[in-house]
């Protein structure tokens, strides 16, 4: 049976590429069931192009939602994916471009397989202004099959793909909208409910065209101290809403405990300042996502 779909869109000063995503949306091979607009009080032309842009086609089943004040992206995104009344969210950046094919395939994978809750796919990144590009970082998933399940190991925790290439069902909501804090990213928060029920699945086609230029949202988001306290206290209080909600067979309860042991002394190194749990993360280097971040913990203790 076919599912309903909804896509959030956010928006915030997005006049230069609007029309562009809009475009893409509007010629979905399979129609979105449900478009919802965010904005998050724009300055600029966002909600004009917006309005102007629904009644020249007639698109009744878009709605664009002006916020009463800002809300920053994160929250701005977290009440626009509450509010979505689709079996499938799809969220939406302002600035990329979709590939026509994007929600016909997506939706039929959730169709065809009631485990997954959270697909993610590839992307194709582009500069808008021939800077450094982003690099899409490596999925392992099961199988080679077009769609298959992520593999659950130490990094479980670790976001690897960016939100705009993300849907999911809409019952994880309970657990995120639990779980969320002020600060949060809306897609790491997704991906770490996912994977720690072992529900993350991957697309391996790529649906999306990822516009990188100086106004990204995500450049906004503090890759430093700030974002690593983020990451340490969202995987410490999901393993254990996990751990409490769920019966966890040895193995894997051992993982997840190791997991919130490690981010502990993280803590303790990186917040209190206490250089002898650098020392004590070497046992549980695994959980690093790559080796060299064991070492990037060390200079934020000694940076700070």
């Amino acid at each position: 049976m076919q599912m309903k779909t909804s896509v959030i869109m956010t928006v915030y000063n997005g006049s230069k590429y609007l029309l562009e995503m809009l475009e893409s949306l509007r010629n979905q091979t399979r129609i979105i069931d449900e478009l919802l607009i965010f904005d998050d009080r724009s300055t600029d032309s966002s909600q004009e192009i917006i309005q102007k842009y629904i009644s020249e086609f007639g698109l009744n089943n878009w709605k664009l939602i002006i916020n009463e004040e800002n809300q920053g992206w994160e929250k701005n995104f977290t009440n626009g994916i509450s509010a979505a009344t689709g079996d499938i969210i799809f969220p939406c950046d302002q600035d990329d471009i979709w590939h026509l094919d994007k929600i016909e395939k997506m939706s039929k994978a959730f169709e065809d397989n009631n485990d997954i809750l959270l697909l993610v796919s590839g992307y194709h990144a582009f500069s808008e202004n021939g800077g450094k590009m982003v690099v899409q970082q490596h999925v392992q998933t099961e199988t080679e099959d077009e769609v298959s399940k992520v593999v659950f190991n130490e990094k479980y925790y670790q976001i690897c793909r960016p939100g705009c290439t993300m849907a999911f069902r809409k019952k994880i909501m309970p657990a995120f909208l639990a779980l969320w804090k002020e600060g949060t990213p809306h897609d790491a928060l997704l991906w770490c409910i996912a994977s720690i029920q072992q529900k993350l699945y991957l697309h391996k086609g790529t649906f999306i065209e990822y516009r990188r230029h100086d106004s990204n949202a995500s450049k906004s988001i503090s890759h430093g101290y700030k974002y690593k306290v983020n990451e340490i206290n969202r995987t410490i209080q999901v393993n254990n809403w996990y751990l409490n909600a769920f019966d966890v067979d040895f193995k894997k309860r051992k993982l997840i405990e190791n997991c919130s042991r490690w981010c502990e002394f993280r803590k303790k190194l990186i917040v209190d300042k206490k250089v002898i749990y650098w020392f004590k993360l070497w046992p549980l280097r695994n959980y690093y996502l790559k080796p060299k971040k064991y070492f990037g913990d060390l200079y934020y203790y000694l940076k700070r």
